[in-house]
């Protein structure tokens, strides 16, 4: 059986996330084709998205630019993605969809600077920078003006070359008495902090700023949120993905009863069963707005040795993995057997007349009776508010988590009622990361496809 993965994810977003918000009343209806699902905010929670997957220019994703004009190019790209390039002694900047005034702030960036010197930084509604993370040949330094500090150098080997990510928690960690903002920072992997750095003025936060000198720079996947991306947590499952719920919302989406993902499992190697997965999640009210594993669904597969996978869902209320029996029963086994390139369609569907979920696995790559996977549960409850994916690693192996490999992706996931299908797009699939090590690379997530490859 898996080894309480409810129970963990859960755990993760209790301690990632102070007392949620109270939610909006708003319940829009889903809308139909390819029109986006309209989202009710929370209070005070805010997100601003800026990956460059839909055409346009510059301005088109929020920034606006002192100096020289950047441009969008895709001669330097992440993962296919194009990128923002900032010109030498020139800044861009973005006051789009912030809202000010919380206790926790948080942004990311895939930065390509190759010799210049790169920077990402929060700035106040004056254009001041109060917070910034700089790259200079490698050098990463951090802090506000005046009082930058080196902090390391980065890890040059991870992402595709010249790339480096970077992650920034900052949070008000004041008493009455004192004024005290802290900025956690992660350069390329988030299973250990890089370091901690005081940034007293981060309180007046208000909008983001990318900027350039000594040469041209590269940005994309850029985030600034009041989500909290990184997590470093020891002892909790390695996990990473993309969505909202669980306590950890920034927008409820519209009531819906049915998700629905595509998964392709290139090729992956394990040496032990039960321990690597890859999944879809979806929760019902209680479930998206409290930290709880009452109404919350999962549906995924475990990643086994020789090429099986092992189907299996969570029912929402005992925050234990179900495996599906079928005659290979999976659930005293190994799975059965699957080949690289491995096409899935997953499932999870509110059965309103019935008073049932359904979740429902194809796996295209096979015949008979390993093709279909369907399992019923009853419920009489809310529809769904909350969704998010997930590639877990189950800490119980024994053996490293460098002796798993896995790629893949999602794609095509959409909510809706029946047949009105709508997807979620890149302002509502927040990414988050919980002790991911530097082996594992989750891509930006693209509208066009909605979906990302994971590589671990």
């Amino acid at each position: 059986m898996k080894k309480l993965i409810v129970f963990l994810v859960i755990i993760f977003f209790a301690l990632s996330v102070t007392a949620p918000a109270l939610f909006s009343s708003e319940a829009n209806s889903i809308m139909k084709n390819n029109i986006k699902a309209t989202k009710a905010s929370t209070s005070g929670t805010f997100a601003f998205v800026s990956e460059f997957t839909s055409g346009g220019n510059f301005s088109t994703y929020g920034w606006k630019y002192f100096n020289h004009e950047p441009k969008l190019t895709n001669k330097v790209n992440f993962y296919g993605e194009e990128s923002i390039m900032v010109p030498e002694n020139s800044y861009v900047y973005s006051f789009e969809n912030v809202t000010p005034g919380q206790n926790f702030i948080s942004f990311q960036a895939a930065v390509y600077s190759m010799g210049s010197n790169a920077s990402i930084s929060v700035i106040n509604s004056m254009n001041q920078e109060i917070a910034s993370i700089l790259i200079f040949n490698d050098q990463v330094y951090a802090g506000y003006p005046g009082h930058e500090q080196y902090i390391g150098n980065v890890n040059s080997s991870i992402y595709p070359s010249g790339w480096n990510f970077i992650i920034a928690n900052i949070q008000n960690t004041s008493t009455k008495k004192q004024l005290s903002w802290t900025m956690q920072v992660f350069v390329d992997e988030t299973d250990k902090i890089f370091a901690n750095v005081s940034v007293p003025l981060a309180y007046s936060y208000a909008g983001i700023e990318l900027s350039s000198n000594n040469g041209d720079s590269y940005f994309t996947d850029i985030i600034f949120t009041s989500y909290q991306i990184a997590i470093y947590d020891p002892g909790y499952n390695p996990m990473e993905g993309y969505g909202q719920g669980s306590g950890l919302v920034v927008s409820l989406l519209p009531p819906f009863t049915e998700i629905h993902a595509n998964m392709v499992l290139n090729n992956w190697s394990v040496p032990e069963s039960g321990i690597l997965s890859f999944q879809i999640n979806v929760m019902n009210y209680y479930g998206t707005t409290r930290s709880s594993g009452v109404g919350f669904f999962q549906l995924g597969v475990d990643l086994d040795p020789g090429n099986h996978i092992a189907p299996w869902y969570v029912p929402g209320k005992n925050m234990i993995a179900h495996y599906f029996l079928n005659s290979s029963s999976p659930a005293v086994g190994s799975g059965f057997y699957s080949p690289n390139g491995t096409e899935l369609s997953l499932t999870i569907e509110y059965l309103l007349n019935q008073k049932e979920i359904l979740f429902q696995i194809i796996d295209s790559s096979v015949s008979g009776n390993l093709k279909y996977w369907n399992a019923t549960i009853p419920y009489n409850g809310t529809e769904f508010y909350g969704s998010y994916t997930q590639l877990e690693f189950q800490p119980s192996s024994s053996f490293p988590i460098q002796d798993y490999y896995f790629n893949g992706s999602l794609y095509n996931i959409t909510i809706g009622n029946g047949s009105d299908q709508v997807p979620l797009n890149d302002s509502y699939m927040l990414p988050f990361e919980l002790n991911a090590p530097s082996t594992w690379s989750m891509t930006y997530y693209g509208s066009a496809s909605n979906g990302y490859k994971e590589i671990a």
